[in-house]
């Protein structure tokens, strides 16, 4: 346990270095010296420290505060400016790019995302009538104007950037599009293809109109997409305390592991076949997680499960916490802006709890039966996930939503359930057969009694 604490340790210093470089360079104007500078002095800080380390080993830990601060500062330094981008404010531009996405924004305005190579943008307000696919080639003439904060509580521009996009274009009166189909369109595109494609299959096997807020509660919780949403909807789960069941999430990863786990244990339990079916589910969450659009959520518990199998692959017991804080030092290595956002945050916030808190409160209730210890299960971790998750959320948005328990309590079963059934519902499509028809009218109850309890929770 003292070892893994001690890694544990470590990966929250590491974080916590990253998170207060991210402090020190925010508002930094572009170009500035600032985060070169943090860089610099923390890297040879650490290299100063690297001698007393060798006599005093438990100094050691705080290099790794160091080296978050280094790592995301010389990110800093490194990322591309405005000044770099092909792009100006102008009444008429001729653009070129590949889409790598669309769909409409929070206004319901059309967009389309572009990659013009070292940078990105977006073309809002296109027509209605705009066929287009993730890697297709567009050539417009459009409006063009820098990204501009429209409150002062949160910095757009900043957010805006961080993605590589510094301008954002508008459809207009006297501007043009062309969608140009991409016969062998990039990789880098092929998931948001198939997202696309995922999402015209649900809409083929939902296509009443009055199935609308259904069809977008199963995208969301099938590839995380939320914008067919209707705001009323999203504002109940919202105040119920049940809108992170609608992000995509390491439930939806463990779902799948745990489903690939049962299957595959029916091929046998010999060394050679332990090996081979921990190879074939690292491929197989892997896959699903590039799908999704690697979110952090999802990649973390991709990550995390990665390390379990990889542990067996090389004879070793399987350890959470040290998945957990390997998890968080390869997402922070590989993406340094990671721990600043929200999803990160909440995250890992919600399976420290699992891994430290719900163990000692599980411990509490004593119980004498399976039924009363799935209840009490269910309820100590949605309390350890709160304890920790609810000062994150009060820091971010100013509130919390006082009835999250029972929301999450009554919420958590129908999602699994919802999750098995739509694979079955897209694999079965257009069916007279009332047996065969049975997983679709299932989901549709089960979606329905999801939106219901949210929208009664939301109102007491």
């Amino acid at each position: 346990m003292r070892r893994e604490m001690f890694l544990f340790t470590a990966a929250t210093l590491f974080v916590a270095g990253n998170l207060t470089a991210v402090r020190l360079c925010s508002g930094c104007p572009a170009g500035s010296w600032i985060p070169a500078a943090i860089a610099l002095s923390t890297t040879a800080l650490s290299a100063v420290m690297l001698l007393p380390c060798i006599k005093y080993p438990r100094l050691s830990i705080l290099v790794f505060y160091m080296l978050g601060v280094s790592g995301y500062s010389c990110m800093e330094t490194m990322r591309p400016d405005v000044r770099s981008s092909r792009l100006r404010d102008c009444r008429s531009i001729r653009i070129r790019g590949i889409i790598t996405d669309g769909g409409r924004s929070s206004s319901g305005r059309p967009f389309l995302e572009l990659s013009l190579g070292n940078e990105n943008t977006i073309i809002y307000n296109i027509p209605d009538t705009t066929v287009w696919m993730p890697g297709d080639t567009v050539n417009a003439t459009v409006r063009c104007s820098r990204v501009e904060n429209f409150t002062g509580d949160f910095d757009y521009r900043r957010y805006m950037e961080e993605r590589g996009v510094f301008y954002t274009c508008f459809f207009g009166r006297n501007s043009s599009l062309e969608v140009l189909k991409n016969g062998t369109p990039p990789l880098r595109t092929l998931p948001a293809r198939l997202r696309w494609k995922f999402s015209a299959a649900i809409d083929s096997a939902m296509p009443s109109e009055d199935m609308a807020r259904i069809r977008a509660v199963v995208k969301a919780l099938a590839y995380g997409y939320q914008d067919e949403i209707p705001p009323g909807i999203e504002e109940s789960f919202r105040q119920s305390g049940a809108i992170h069941l609608l992000a995509l999430s390491g439930m939806h990863l463990g779902l799948l592991y745990g489903l690939l786990l049962k299957l595959l244990a029916l091929v046998g339990n010999s060394p050679t076949t332990k090996r081979i079916r921990s190879t074939v589910i690292i491929a197989a969450l892997w896959a699903f997680t590039i799908f999704t659009g690697c979110g952090v959520s999802i990649l973390r518990a991709a990550v995390m499960f990665s390390i379990y199998e990889a542990g067996v692959l090389a004879g070793r017991r399987r350890n959470g916490l040290n998945a957990l804080s390997l998890s968080a030092i390869i997402i922070t290595v590989a993406d340094p802006s990671a721990p600043s956002g929200i999803s990160f945050q909440l995250s890992y916030a919600a399976m420290t709890a699992i891994f430290l808190i719900f163990p000692h409160l599980r411990a509490i209730v004593k119980t004498r039966n399976r039924i009363s210890g799935r209840i009490a299960d269910a309820c100590a971790m949605t309390i350890a996930c709160q304890a920790t998750t609810a000062p994150i959320i009060l820091l971010h948005f100013g509130t919390f939503a006082f009835y999250s328990l029972l929301a999450n309590l009554l919420c958590s079963p129908i999602v699994s359930i919802a999750m098995l059934l739509i694979p079955a519902v897209l694999i079965i499509q257009d069916t007279a057969n009332v047996i065969l028809a049975l997983p679709g009218r299932l989901l549709e109850l089960a979606i329905e009694l999801f939106i219901r309890i949210n929208a009664t929770i939301s109102n007491l």
